[in-house]
């Protein structure tokens, strides 16, 4: 019999740097989406402080709280003090301002990258194959549009004054609520294909005051046909779900189903992310490897700027304004009109 081997040590170079930094970074994304949806986040920046734990809070574990500080401190997002308090670190403004992207990514398609390796299997490729969280979605993509495509929106409708908007991936209903609120003339109506994000808008606009200025319905905005509620339509937005209408075929089928199905719309609004074409490196923004990353394992086409602009022609839609956006990166506002037949 074989004498045991003595064990190695673990080597250094692997344990501690930007391997072990990777792992680490696994961990607090996840505590950053966690301190979100437990109001840590909002606590912080509205107070400046909060308790190391729970603070007596029964209704979350206190254990849970103090991990998630302990992983947001180490991220530098959090800096606890004497195990007792915890203050803004110093990546915490930056950090609260992307939360947005941090809840979508971890909460909303969290799920996806732990089965990757099974959805990357061909014959695992067919009908719901995968799940999102569709109300978190929701939260975090009105988050990711709020600091930057909203106030666009804002200034783009502002003439001609908007009568009646329809929002296609209404998900939260705050687009339309904010909308009806600078117009007070208007109404709405929203359509997602998501009960959950349809229940979600539903509570928004209740809250708001606004059942009988807006309409929510659940449907397929690549299946639209004219209805009622879409006849007198004059503007339509849809905001980070374009991409849902490729590969090419069925983005130019949707986009003139959407002539038929609002016959009265003056302007369609589409703002999305487009798909990068360098490999990833050190400048690599914000959003863009989670996006790609997750669309590629639902299976979903993510296109280029420029097979948007051939869709729109071929659609019989006009191009008239290309606005791009810093926040998502790689975003643009596209402002189009129906073409002359």
């Amino acid at each position: 019999m074989s004498a045991p081997r003595e064990s190695s040590p673990a080597p250094a170079d692997w344990v501690r740097g930007p391997v072990a930094d990777l792992f680490s970074s696994y961990v607090a994304t996840a505590a950053l989406s966690a301190a979100h949806q437990l109001g840590i986040l909002d606590r912080l920046a509205e107070d400046g402080q909060a308790p190391f734990g729970n603070g007596g809070d029964e209704s979350v574990s206190d254990t849970v709280v103090r991990a998630v500080h302990r992983t947001l401190h180490w991220a530098r997002v959090v800096e606890v003090k004497d195990n007792e308090v915890v203050i803004p670190g110093a990546l915490f403004a930056e950090a609260y301002a992307a939360r947005g992207y941090f809840y979508w990514l971890v909460k909303g398609c969290g799920e996806l990258f732990s089965i990757a390796p099974d959805v990357a299997l061909t014959e695992r490729r067919t009908g719901d194959f995968y799940h999102r969280d569709m109300r978190a979605v929701a939260v975090g993509s009105r988050l990711i549009g709020d600091e930057e495509v909203e106030p666009l929106f804002d200034r783009i409708l502002a003439d001609p004054p908007v009568g009646k908007v329809a929002d296609l991936g209404c998900g939260s209903g705050q687009r339309l609520i904010r909308i009806l609120g600078n117009h007070p003339g208007a109404t709405g109506v929203g359509v997602d294909i998501s009960a959950a994000a349809v229940q979600l808008a539903g509570e928004s606009v209740e809250s708001a005051g606004l059942t009988d200025r807006i309409t929510l319905l659940q449907g397929d905005v690549l299946d639209l046909e004219p209805r009622p509620e879409f006849a007198d339509v004059d503007t339509v937005t849809c905001v980070f779900m374009g991409h849902d209408f490729w590969p090419y075929d069925s983005c130019v089928r949707t986009l003139r189903r959407l002539r038929t199905a609002f016959p009265a719309s003056r302007r369609l609004f589409i703002c999305d992310v487009v798909r990068t074409s360098e490999l990833p490196g050190p400048d690599t923004t914000v959003f863009t490897l989670g996006f790609e990353a997750v669309h590629a394992l639902m299976g979903d086409y993510l296109p280029t700027l420029d097979q948007w602009q051939e869709a729109f022609r071929e659609s019989g839609w006009e191009c008239r304004t290309v606005l791009p956006t810093t926040v998502p990166p790689h975003g643009y506002l596209f402002e189009l009109t129906p073409a002359a037949d």
